[in-house]
């Protein structure tokens, strides 16, 4: 039930205006919904958002949709749209025919197979019904919505459970920065904490490697996947939204190439 951050990927544009230079940072990062159960039922729409929060100034170059996990018994009912304010594009218009589910279903513009020339569960990478690049340009901060809607009546139903959203974006600065690689690994306390509903969780990665930085309950129950792949030495900030998650204590763990260390966080409400 939190927003997940898949991963990090930077590279480093600098651009001279007269005498003053400004770095541009052009980031992929990863931001996801995990955990629900919002109901898709015939003649309405399941509807779910997250946050983005990633600073000023940050504009959208790419955008990737993944529908991670959406259970359907006939999934050429539903149509898909993903939101940005004014913005919108329906990812997905009656495709399939009466195969079960969306899993792992990446939408990218860039794919070479349409959407259209699937079948259920569409695990895989595939074109989009409708362009994604509507979004390019745009800020990145704010809510991105999801709109799932049974257009049926027939009595196929399914459920929401998982979504994500991968974002290219750039964010101009002025000066000269560089890239902050540390000497060891580490995990700091997040800020703020206590927090309602976002909080941001730095950690460090001395070299190139696999890292996963998981949030649990007091129960130990998994919650969120805040980072699950390949990283670049650096320094990285996971932002975690628990706008679904009651009040409690939680704990956040990284772990990277033997490397593990858990911290608490309490939530307010």
């Amino acid at each position: 039930m939190g927003k997940t951050m898949l991963h990090v990927a930077i590279c480093l544009i600098v651009f001279i205006l007269g005498s003053e230079v400004f770095l541009a940072q052009n980031i992929q990062q990863g931001f996801c919904r995990t955990g629900l159960n919002i109901p898709v039922n015939d003649h309405s729409t399941a509807r779910d958002s997250v946050n983005v929060f990633l600073g000023d100034g940050c504009i959208v170059n790419d955008v990737n949709a993944i529908l991670t996990n959406i259970s359907h018994t006939w999934v050429s009912d539903l149509r898909i749209y993903l939101r940005k304010g004014n913005t919108g594009a329906m990812i997905v218009n009656f495709v399939g025919s009466s195969g079960d589910n969306f899993i792992n279903t990446v939408l990218n513009d860039s794919a070479l197979i349409p959407l259209s020339s699937g079948t259920a569960p569409f695990t895989g990478t595939y074109i989009p019904s409708f362009p994604l690049n509507v979004f390019n340009g745009i800020t990145s901060d704010g809510y991105w919505r999801l709109a799932v809607t049974d257009t049926g009546a027939s009595g196929d139903t399914g459920s929401l459970h998982a979504w994500c959203i991968m974002l290219t974006f750039t964010c101009p600065t002025g000066g000269i920065q560089t890239v902050e690689i540390p000497n060891t690994y580490w995990l700091y306390q997040n800020y703020p904490n206590p927090f309602n509903p976002v909080t941001k969780i730095k950690y460090g990665l001395p070299k190139n490697g696999n890292v996963k930085l998981t949030v649990y309950d007091e129960l130990g129950k998994e919650v969120a996947v805040l980072t699950d792949g390949y990283a670049q030495a650096n320094t990285y900030e996971a932002v975690f939204d628990a706008s679904n998650l009651p009040s409690g204590v939680y704990y956040y763990k990284v772990v990277a190439d033997g490397f593990s260390d858990t911290k608490k966080m309490v939530i307010i409400k």
